[in-house]
């Protein structure tokens, strides 16, 4: 799987807003954004899982129920 590098760098800003709000002890705010980019993660494994399957390929980790 590649990531590119505009992707990779909305992941890095989703995760030090998650980190900022930590720092400032506002758990709602981290909580809401940590959502937000276990949302995306989700979205790309699924695409991810979708092409391995439909070319047969088995997928190489346990996936979550």
């Amino acid at each position: 799987m590649l990531i590119q590098g505009d992707s990779l760098s909305v992941i890095r800003d989703d995760v030090a807003r998650i980190v900022r709000a930590c720092d400032q002890g506002d758990v709602a705010e981290a909580r809401e954004e940590a959502s937000y980019l276990l949302s995306g993660i989700d979205g790309l494994l699924a695409r991810y899982t979708a092409a391995l399957k439909a070319h047969d390929i088995p997928i190489p980790f346990l996936q979550a129920p």
